[in-house]
């Protein structure tokens, strides 16, 4: 856990409650709210706000249980008030929300890291490339990603909308060599313009896309 300049804990009251003010000690006031389960993300994610210093960095992370926390959320600070959305998919029958506040990047968020991807996860199956392809995407502050795919090198751009919806520009640049057959590449471009919610686990990252909240996309930190 980065070391802490400030802090807001976001705990967890009924969906249909109002939002509630919790003073902790050494910590901001905190506000929560309590999501039922979410089976597509055509179901209305769940929403809360947080000040926004401007020059900070904030990070925005989600549990279950108060003890395994995920980052699901990552803002650069503007001054204006921020709108998190939680677009991920399952979210179980509540969650509970904290946001840590540093004057420096955080080392452990999803930006300024190559990752590398593993597997598409789909409702009935799991999709592995094969030995020696790669497809990474490594995003950046500025918002330009790059990577590889498959066999040629990319580039493009993103935004991180609300904190938790990684979304990817119209199309991506890429050099033009002809990947051998079995390629994922097609698939790997197709997925992420549709991505959606997004948490990291330490060195992993799970991206979900498409209309379905069982369809995810499984990296891993690229050594």
């Amino acid at each position: 856990m980065p070391v802490v300049m400030k802090s807001q804990f976001t705990a967890i009251i009924r969906w249909t409650a109002c939002l509630l003010a919790l003073a902790l000690t050494r910590a901001a006031p905190a506000l929560g709210q309590e999501a039922s389960k979410i089976d597509s993300f055509e179901t209305a994610p769940l929403t809360f706000g947080f000040s926004s210093s401007d020059g900070d960095y904030h990070l925005v992370q989600a549990s279950w249980d108060l003890q395994k926390w995920v980052t699901v959320g990552q803002y650069p600070g503007s001054g204006k008030p921020a709108k998190f959305n939680d677009l991920r998919g399952q979210l179980g029958k509540a969650h509970f929300y904290r946001v840590f506040t540093k004057s420096e990047p955080f080392p452990d968020g999803l930006l300024d890291r190559e990752w590398k991807l593993i597997a598409f996860h789909e409702a009935d199956e799991i999709i592995r490339p094969k030995t020696g392809r790669k497809h990474t995407l490594n995003l950046d502050r500025n918002g330009k990603i790059t990577g590889w795919n498959d066999c040629n090198r990319y580039f493009g751009s993103f935004k991180l909308e609300k904190g938790n919806w990684l979304k990817f520009g119209k199309g991506f640049g890429s050099t033009l060599m002809l990947c051998m057959t079995g390629s994922l590449d097609f698939v790997f471009f197709e997925s992420l313009k549709t991505s959606k919610g997004f948490e990291v686990d330490g060195d992993k990252l799970k991206l979900y896309y498409g209309d379905n909240a069982e369809h995810w996309m499984e990296f891993r930190k690229n050594d």
